[in-house]
């Protein structure tokens, strides 16, 4: 009868922590419906700007939906792989705004991100007609241009060939690709050698430049060069060595 009665109470402390454990699982699951905890994604550590998120740059946490902003990112996809914006860091311990995140093609100054060394954006405005077939960011382009001579001729000629195609941009400053963009050109954003740049400048001024896809136009090896013996580039050489007493830098 002894033996009886202890197997009781062990049944009823066992009950009585089961009970326990049922209650606490309870209560936990319905403060979690009454507080609506979710699940979101906070920066690990300082993110300086400009910054490819990874995915170990991220700690996982809940957080009450209430405390949420309509813009916060709460999926993991929508961060990972993401830049962070060019103007400030994110704090460790931030949550990750929309706003903030940027893809590569998004970042405001992915042109010149996208320059080597000694290189500099060139800038041009274009259109459909000036546009030597359809052309897209990536692909290497000619550049050919027509000048005025001291004697009244029309010069033409390419003056730089396999030019970097870094975007075009519409009448807004849109990326084509944008969906809101008009989808049609009006800017034209090369790399081209920071030394040319006086020549292309001086044609932009008193000439007219045209672009043309490069016989190699995917060839990721080619940059920029000066076609120095085209006629053009020796037209304003004469030109300037008339002016200065001497030519453009060599």
């Amino acid at each position: 009868m002894k033996k009886n009665v202890i197997l009781k109470s062990i049944g009823v402390l066992l009950l009585g922590i089961l009970v326990g454990v049922v209650l606490i699982a309870g209560v936990k699951v319905r403060a979690k419906q009454i507080i609506g905890l979710q699940t979101v994604y906070i920066a690990g550590h300082d993110i300086a700007p400009r910054t490819r998120i990874r995915e170990e740059d991220l700690l996982e946490i809940q957080i009450p939906e209430a405390y949420l902003v309509p813009n916060a990112a709460r999926e993991k996809a929508e961060i990972v792989g993401r830049y962070t914006d060019i103007q400030g860091k994110i704090p460790a311990g931030s949550l990750f705004y929309k706003s903030m995140l940027y893809g590569e093609k998004e970042l405001p100054d992915n042109p010149t991100a996208q320059l080597k060394e000694g290189q500099s954006t060139f800038t041009m405005e274009t259109d459909l007609a000036r546009l030597g077939g359809a052309l897209s960011p990536g692909q290497r382009v000619d550049i050919y241009a027509s000048v005025t001579a001291k004697d009244g001729t029309v010069v033409t000629g390419a003056v730089v060939e396999n030019a970097r195609l870094l975007a075009l941009k519409d009448h807004n400053g849109l990326d084509l690709e944008d969906e809101n963009s008009t989808g049609t050109p009006y800017l034209a954003i090369l790399a081209v050698s920071s030394d040319d740049l006086q020549y292309l400048s001086a044609i932009a001024e008193t000439g007219s430049l045209r672009l043309f896809s490069s016989s190699r136009s995917y060839d990721p090896d080619l940059e920029a060069v000066l076609i120095k013996d085209s006629p053009v580039i020796q037209c304003l050489n004469s030109q300037q060595a008339d002016v200065q007493g001497t030519g453009y830098a060599e």
